[in-house]
Formats: C-alpha cells, structure tokens, sequence
C-alpha cells in the first residue's frame, strides 16, 4: 500500500497546478463570453426591430425587418461562439475545421430546415406574401404577422396564432385576399315575375352608380340570371373595398333591398321561396 501511495503522491506532485488554474479560469470566461453574446444578441435583435421600424431612422419594410434582425442575432451568435471557444484554448484551426464539419453533418441532418431557409428568403424578396396580409393555402390560412427564417407566424380569423414552416407555404399554391385594394362581389336578388323588370335593372344600375361603396360604378352590373314559377334572380355585381369587405357587402346588400322596396318591387312570396330551397 505505501507503494500505491507513493505513485499517487508522485502524480498529484506531476500536476502543474498554475496551468490548470489558467485552463479553468480560461473555461470560466469563455461561458461568461458566451452569456454575453448570447444576451447582446437578444438586444441587438429588439433594437434593430425598433430602429427600422422607427419613422424617424431607417425605416425598412416590415416584412424585411423580422430577417435582417434575425441574421445579425445568428452572426454575433457565431462570433460568440467562436470567441468562447477561442479563448478557452481550442486553435484557431481547429475550430475551423470543428465547424466545418458541424457545417456539414448539421447540414446533412437539416436538410428541412435548410429548405425552409430558403423558402423564407424567396417568400420575402419575391414579395408572395408581406406583413399584415390574409393567405390561406391547402392547409393553414391567417393574416401573415411575421416572415421569419425558419417559419411564418399567422393569426386566424378567431385570434390563434399558428407557426408554419416556409417551405410548406412556399411549395403551395397561395391565395392571397389582400394583395389587391378592390374586391368583386355577386350579391343576389330575388323579385316577383310581375315586376317591370326593366325598368328595376335601370334603376337598380343608377342606385349603384351612386353608392359611395362601390369603386368604379361603370363597372357595376345587374342581370337576370334565370326565372323560377314565381319569381326572376337579379345578379347584382360591383367591386367593393377589400379592407371592410364583408361589412360593406352586407351594408349594400340591405341598401339595395331597402330602395327595391320603396321603389315599390314586389317579392316573391315567402312560401313560394321556401319551396324553391
């Protein structure tokens, strides 16, 4: 046993305890390097939002902004990293070639997420999508709130927030309802055969081209689309603003309804309608 010991003394005597001393407190400063960069990242991130979208500095457009703010947050992250690592004594070819190959192998298992990298950038600089519009694809629709790197955040009708990766936007077909200021509306209407249908057409085309809700009345049109035992089906069909739409078509549809009935038109009879269902 004395000579077990002795060979353990004679190594704990081996140890140069300066230059381990230098390698923990090395280690030590890396970690604090990194929460640092880690830390101005998140502020540099904030503050690059705020500066761009800030009327008095260099404003950007909101749909840019979310990118350029998340790619300086990855690259102080890296020089954070490299930094740390640097520090706790790793050469600096090594590290190049560390990341190299973390590079390749992450590169290799992410490939989804490579995809959806690019999906983002050609979403944003093709301009499929932008901030604040209403899409909807096969699978998800919702007003785009942000254009990340890696997903789309949206916000449904009903207040949910639903984060989709950008290569499952970009890859569909998207229907965008925002993109165009002036929307197209059919708004339907039965009346009676006995009416002088007519003169309801003409007068119905002057109550358009005098609607304040209705962009570009020459384009307005009414048309009897067909006729049933008791009644003909007017096609009323106008270009309203895209902002208000649903409101503003029910609001005309209430107007048209109401002037047909001061006018004096007659209706179909309600059973004769409820029949027709």
């Amino acid at each position: 046993s004395g000579g077990i010991d002795m060979n353990w003394g004679d190594s704990l005597s081996a140890v140069n305890w300066a230059d381990l001393s230098i390698l923990i407190r090395n280690i030590l400063t890396a970690f604090a390097i990194f929460l640092i960069g880690l830390f101005l990242a998140r502020k540099i991130d904030k503050l690059i939002r705020a500066r761009l979208g800030n009327k008095k500095g260099l404003e950007v457009n909101e749909t840019v902004r979310p990118l350029i703010a998340s790619i300086a947050r990855y690259i102080i992250l890296a020089i954070t990293i490299y930094a740390a690592l640097d520090l706790a004594g790793i050469p600096a070819s090594s590290l190049l070639a560390i990341f190299g190959a973390a590079g390749l192998a992450i590169a290799l298992a992410v490939q989804g997420t490579l995809s959806n990298v690019a999906s983002g950038l050609m979403l944003i600089f093709l301009r499929s999508i932008r901030v604040g519009e209403y899409i909807e694809t096969q699978s998800v629709g919702g007003t785009v709130r942000e254009i990340g790197l890696f997903t789309t955040e949206l916000k449904t009708s009903d207040g949910l927030h639903i984060s989709v990766p950008n290569s499952e936007i970009w890859s569909n077909h998207i229907t965008n309802y925002s993109r165009y200021k002036a929307r197209r509306v059919d708004i339907i209407i039965e009346i009676a055969r006995e009416n002088d249908l007519e003169k309801t057409l003409k007068d119905l085309q002057t109550k358009l081209s005098i609607n304040k809700l209705v962009i570009n009345p020459d384009s307005a049109s009414v048309t009897i689309t067909g006729f049933s035992h008791y009644g003909a089906t007017l096609l009323i069909r106008c270009w309203l603003g895209a902002d208000n739409l649903a409101a503003d078509r029910s609001k005309l549809s209430v107007e048209l309804h109401e002037f047909l009935k001061a006018e004096g038109v007659k209706f179909p009879p309600l059973l004769a309608v409820s029949n027709q269902a």
